[in-house]
């Protein structure tokens, strides 16, 4: 087994990439992740299996940096042969406690609130449920590792899109549908099974707040003065005088005020809502209008306003033209939020009315819009820019030094963001 002994702190931050590449190529590592998909598939009774590891992520795929792919080769007891490729997720218990909070939370999302969700949706006789997320083998924690067994979309015809392009309005709207039935089950398991949605939300912390570091406070405030100096350039006043005015309050200070306000309409939350935390699934070959879609990443589920997924999805995918359609897709939003809240024997009208989530809107939308402006380029930057988002104490420090590559498509995205913003809120 490969030790490396750190006597200061940061050098052992800083060398992290070091470590968890030996670790990767060390044949301990790959024994313990066989170990850990063994465990994951006892449940499926194979009689024989072969396990191959075939890969690990890329940082800019979509997945966390400690990723590996394996294709397991098994027979079923009826002598059946069955090909199953899976993501193993895997984080060592000696990275940070902020990594570590940040995993167990994905883990619980997985192993409680979605077998939780499922079984209110077939309690409830719903035929066409939310299941837009990977299937979860099995979650297994040591005193070592932490990991996650998941199927490989990829390899179930799972497309990522162009993370450095805007989402169109049919994947837009995809994601949306989606979003609309997964924030339903909240407010309707909240209304018709009071205590069950308050035991799965005990404890359920914002793990976000976690990420607001000395370094990554003073990052996101440079973000959002660089955009200040853009927006006055270009000759936009009103744009300049708004966000220089969130910026003497403090981005950092803006946005954990808004993580700390929770609404009495509020909902299990995805969180991490980027462009590449999404797989699409097309009937068509030239794969142009999606028919399923598939969320990735549940590190950072919240409790919160809805509000808080569609802003950040909406702005950190949408350019001016997609934004055109806005009312359009707030309207996609909650026609499927509706319905399914309907299906589940609840009064939208009651519970979440249109008039409430246009007023949510308004009061919570600056979340997404400040993930933009201190994350924009990094989603649009090449491939060999994109930082590691490893360590905590390192995120602010990833976030400044990626290059801007192309800068005139940067300016375009973010003040058509902030204009929207503007003009939604004035």
């Amino acid at each position: 087994s490969l030790v490396l002994v750190f006597s200061d702190f940061h050098l052992f931050t800083h060398t992290r990439k070091i470590y968890q590449y030996c670790l990767r190529v060390g044949m301990d590592f790959n024994l313990d992740i066989k170990k850990y998909i063994k465990t994951a598939l006892e449940d499926q009774n194979f009689r024989t299996y072969k396990i191959t590891l075939v890969g690990s992520g890329e940082k800019s795929d979509g997945y966390a940096s400690d990723i590996t792919f394996a294709t397991v080769l098994a027979t079923t007891e009826e002598d059946v042969e069955k090909t199953i490729e899976v993501v193993v997720k895997s984080s060592r218990r000696d990275f940070l406690q902020t990594n570590r909070n940040a995993y167990e939370r994905e883990a619980y999302f997985y192993k409680t609130i979605l077998p939780a969700f499922a079984r209110f949706q077939k309690k409830n006789n719903i035929k066409h449920r939310f299941n837009s997320v990977p299937k979860c083998y099995k979650t297994v924690s040591d005193e070592s590792m932490e990991v996650i067994v998941m199927e490989n979309l990829r390899k179930n015809g799972y497309y990522l899109y162009d993370r450095k392009k805007p989402l169109d309005v049919d994947h837009l709207k995809c994601v949306l549908r989606e979003y609309g039935k997964f924030h339903a089950i909240s407010f309707a398991l909240k209304t018709k099974s009071k205590v069950d949605f308050e035991n799965l939300v005990n404890n359920f912390d914002d793990v976000t707040l976690d990420f607001f570091t000395e370094s990554f406070k003073n990052s996101i405030n440079r973000c959002l003065k660089r955009t200040c100096d853009i927006v006055k350039s270009m000759g936009y006043t009103k744009l300049y005088e708004m966000c220089n005015e969130i910026l003497q309050k403090g981005a950092d200070v803006t946005m954990i005020d808004i993580l700390k306000t929770v609404e009495p309409e509020s909902a299990i939350l995805h969180g991490d809502c980027w462009n590449n935390n999404f797989l699409y699934k097309y009937e068509d070959t030239d794969r142009k209008i999606p028919s399923k879609v598939a969320i990735l990443d549940w590190q950072i589920s919240k409790l919160h306003s809805p509000v808080l997924d569609l802003s950040y999805f909406i702005y950190s995918t949408c350019s001016e033209e997609q934004l055109r359609h806005f009312d359009e897709l707030l309207d996609t939003y909650y026609s499927s939020f509706s319905v399914f809240l309907k299906d589940l024997g609840c009064d939208p009208e009651k519970l979440f009315p249109f008039s409430t989530l246009r007023r949510h809107w308004k009061k919570y939308s600056l979340h997404g819009m400040l993930l933009t402006t201190s994350f924009l380029h990094v989603t649009i930057c090449d491939k060999e820019e994109v930082p590691e988002f490893n360590d905590v104490e390192d995120l602010g420090a990833a976030i400044m030094n990626v290059n801007i590559t192309d800068e005139a498509e940067y300016r375009r995205r973010l003040v058509a963001v902030i204009s929207h913003y503007y003009n939604y809120n004035k």
